[in-house]
């Protein structure tokens, strides 16, 4: 017996078939949007699993997700590559690695799927467990929240759940209708239809309302080239980038400059924040801004990633969730010296607290995000209870040209739907935008140009249910759904012996 007999690989044209049809899902997802494309992605995993034993749908799976990961997440390799001065081979072959080890997902959630055996409603139970591994993305081992399906139909009726279930509900209706409409049955259209119908609905209604009066803001875009941004030689004349481009701008509510728009300490920045803090209140504006903060109670000190309100405003709001590599080091003592990208500058941050108190700024309660907090779908939730509007900065020219930005903005727009709350989105080189409680983009700043955007947005009162009930309301039937599925094997195993 070979090796793939023994470890139960299928035949190489279907673990190629699976590869592709994953590395096509991402055309779904932003900048592209076509979301036929992820539909018939996940359609043909699950048309492949069809009848195949439990070992073998894992290691397609495993194809299947490697795929999806590859092409989702290429915008790594112009981190590790451009930025983090990894040749062009190592940079490959570490994608390749965070692509194998996070199909890992899809292949355990593919053996499992076919472990429950046939069942009288499989495409019930197939979108059940595609929700429940969604969610586990995004928690288990501080969690990887990316290529959700859900958010490639903002554009859709389907949008009209986000403000109920969040992105997961989303997910789950777009892949029920896609397996239903294969099935080629009059019921499945009926259903189909009535579940798009009914997002276009809930589209029209407005959870949140508006308040007070009209805020104008001026969103700071510096476009820092990434390679200058940590050089100590070049901190004054960046702050002096920031300060030129907003000099027309005091007088505005909120002026908002992106993350680590000032690259000194807190306290190395103490003349400069005092000048600032000074020149915002005396024009009656709100800055907000990212700086490094380092704690007061050391040693040993710890390091933050952090937002700022000067001027009108008041507040210190301090990191929660950082990018693995980037802002920490996983296990740190082995990795450190291993290659330059393992030492990338301000990479030993600190996580901040959880429940902070939201920014001050004037009369208004304004929750701060920081660049790869977006993608959390909880976290937002539990700040926007005590929100009037969002602010998330970001520095994604990590990035470069890549796809990997607007994903990010992306998120951007569902969270500002699930919550019904305005976004700013304020980065250093793009994508700054005004986001409105739709989750429609009010007014976009071009990429990769210092510029400033104006606009103006409400504060906004209420509770979506999603802001209420967060994932509740998709986790608890889709967990109902498996138990009962899981039950209905065990039984069926029983019978047969």
């Amino acid at each position: 017996m070979s090796l793939a007999q023994r470890l139960q690989i299928p035949e190489p044209k279907k673990l190629g078939l699976a590869l592709v049809s994953g590395l096509f899902y991402v055309l779904g997802l932003a900048p592209w949007d076509f979301w036929p494309i992820s539909l018939l992605s996940v359609v043909a995993l699950y048309t492949l699993l069809a009848e195949q034993p439990p070992a073998q749908a894992g290691w397609l799976g495993w194809a299947w997700g490697t795929g999806m990961w590859l092409s989702g997440a290429a915008w790594l390799w112009v981190s590790i590559h451009e930025f983090g001065s990894t040749s062009a081979p190592v940079a490959s072959a570490m994608l390749l690695v965070v692509a194998v080890i996070m199909g890992f997902s899809t292949a355990l959630q593919s053996l499992l799927w076919r472990s429950l055996g046939k069942q009288r409603w499989p495409i019930l139970g197939f979108t059940a467990l595609w929700v429940v591994f969604e969610w586990l993305r995004s928690w288990v081992l501080t969690g990887f929240p990316w290529l959700y399906l859900g958010y490639g139909f903002l554009d859709t009726s389907l949008a009209g759940f986000a403000p109920v279930g969040g992105v997961f509900m989303v997910s789950a209706l777009a892949l029920m209708s896609a397996l239903l409409v294969m099935r080629m049955r009059p019921t499945g259209w009926v259903i189909v239809g009535l579940i798009w119908l009914g997002g276009s609905t809930l589209r029209h209604h407005a959870f949140t309302y508006a308040w007070g009066p009209t805020i104008s803001v001026s969103i700071v875009q510096g476009n820092i080239p990434q390679d200058e941004k940590w050089q100590d030689t070049e901190q004054d004349a960046i702050i002096k980038i920031y300060r030129d481009l907003s000099r027309n701008e005091w007088g505005r509510d909120i002026v908002l400059w992106p993350e680590a728009a000032i690259t000194k300490f807190y306290d190395d920045a103490a003349a400069d924040l005092l000048d600032l803090d000074t020149q915002a209140a005396k024009h009656h504006s709100t800055l907000i801004t990212g700086i490094p903060y380092v704690s007061e109670d050391g040693p040993p000190y710890r390091y933050y990633n952090s937002i700022i309100a000067l001027g009108n405003g008041r507040g210190l709001y301090e990191k929660q969730r950082l990018v693995p590599f980037g802002e920490y080091i996983p296990f740190e003592q082995e990795l450190r010296g291993l290659m330059p990208f393992f030492n990338l500058p301000m990479s030993s941050f600190s996580w901040g607290p959880d429940k902070q108190q939201p920014l001050r700024a004037g009369l208004y309660r304004v929750q701060g995000s920081i660049c790869y907090e977006i993608a959390y779908p909880a976290l937002i939730q539990h700040q926007a209870a005590q929100a009037d509007f969002f602010v998330i900065i970001s520095n994604d020219a990590w990035f470069g040209g890549s796809h990997g930005p607007w994903q990010h903005f992306e998120m951007v727009r569902m969270r500002a739907l699930e919550n019904g709350r305005y976004f700013l989105s304020g980065t250093n080189n793009g994508v700054s935008a005004i986001v409105d409680p739709s989750g429609h983009v009010v007014r976009e700043a071009p990429q990769f140009r210092a510029t400033v955007l104006r606009g103006t947005i409400r504060a906004m009162t209420g509770l979506t249910p999603w802001t209420v009930w967060g994932n509740k309301l998709i986790l608890i039937p889709s967990f109902t759904i498996l138990a009962l599925m899981a039950y209905r094997a065990r039984l069926q195993r029983r019978l047969r012996s």
